[in-house]
């Protein structure tokens, strides 16, 4: 055997023998979503032996998160969490709704107020029609954001 291929033989051997990312190594989901929350931000969670609890969010230190009700704050075991949902804001579901809704409405508007010209009518009034769409778009969608910023939302963190 060549010392080029022994070289690349113990090389690979070696390779083969070091130790990858144990499972314990790398962070779990759960505490991936706790390692993401803000302290104060308010949350909803189920853990076994507390059934649903919500609260704000505290500290996350060792194996337990602090949770303020009211006036107290309770330690809740990490392991023993099921789920975990956080608190927000629907502004984006709002301003997705109402820039479909504004475009479809702006574009069909545009499209009835080019068909009603008087003089000057074009056979092609695409221009006009998406300029409509894109207008009612923005000013839509805007104020789906403005209402949707005003609707309290629960979104799912773990698991």
């Amino acid at each position: 055997m060549s010392s080029r291929r022994f070289l690349f033989a113990a090389a690979f051997a070696g390779l083969l023998g070091l130790p990858g990312a144990l499972p314990a190594q790398q962070p779990s989901a759960r505490d991936s979503a706790l390692a993401r929350l803000h302290p104060g931000q308010q949350i909803r969670l189920t853990a076994a032996g507390s059934g649903r609890l919500r609260g704000r969010a505290g500290v996350a230190s060792g194996d337990t998160l602090d949770l303020a009700q009211d006036d107290a704050v309770r330690r809740i075991p990490i392991p023993a969490i099921d789920t975990l949902w956080t608190r927000g804001r629907a502004t984006t579901t709002g301003l997705v709704i109402g820039g479909v809704v504004g475009a479809v409405l702006g574009g069909m508007a545009a499209a009835v107020g080019a068909s009603l010209c008087e003089s000057d009518c074009s056979n092609d009034d695409t221009g006009t029609i998406i300029a409509g769409g894109a207008i009612g778009a923005v000013a839509v969608g805007g104020l789906g954001a403005l209402i949707g910023a005003a609707i309290p939302k629960w979104s799912k963190r773990y698991p």
